[in-house]
């Protein structure tokens, strides 16, 4: 596989986690989650829990993978244009591919109840509720053609043939924003 910059995103208990993290294992390639980073950061006193210190982060560590020629996953929500325009620049610099999963679950009752119950992958960290992903709703910009679409209410074994065909099949992309950019006075 050429080196391939992998991004797992979503609203949180979509489900993106759990296929990230079977992708690496599956492809054994580094995978790098904003959720964990921003924990030590918190941690250590250097952020607070809901900054976006974290996406600076996992970027320039795929970044760094990717300039030694070494495929990355990130996982993390990427709300807004602006972090994955930056992820796709970063592949598009080191000559990678660029391949984007966007998680989903199109049954709310079913997201709410897994909300309360979903695994603790990253040990310290408090995963955040249905609250906050009502919030969320208000400003997470739609990915449009920039990713593979997976519904969660598909277990996870149902998705993944098609997320590893996805992967294997990543192409050379540039991510095109939702929101136009906005005009420059020069």
């Amino acid at each position: 596989m050429d080196p391939t910059l992998i991004i797992f995103a979503g609203m949180p208990g979509s489900g993106k986690t759990t296929l990230a993290r079977m992708t690496a294992r599956q492809l054994k390639i580094p995978l790098f989650a904003k959720d964990r980073v921003q924990r030590v950061l918190r941690d250590h006193h250097l952020a607070d829990s809901s900054s976006g210190d974290g996406y600076y982060i996992i970027l320039d560590q795929a970044d760094e993978q990717l300039a030694l020629g070494i495929s990355v996953i990130l996982d993390a929500t990427f709300p807004l244009d602006h972090f994955r325009t930056v992820a796709s620049e970063i592949a598009a610099r080191n000559r990678a591919k660029f391949c984007a999963i966007y998680c989903y679950c199109s049954d709310d009752t079913v997201w709410r109840e897994r909300m309360t119950h979903r695994v603790q992958y990253v040990p310290g960290w408090k995963p955040v509720g249905w609250e906050d992903v009502l919030r969320m709703r208000s400003y997470y910009q739609p990915w449009n053609e920039n990713a593979l679409a997976v519904d969660s209410l598909y277990a996870p074994e149902e998705n993944f043939p098609r997320i590893l065909a996805y992967v294997h099949n990543a192409d050379y992309r540039v991510y095109t924003p939702a929101q136009p950019a906005p005009e420059r006075d020069w």
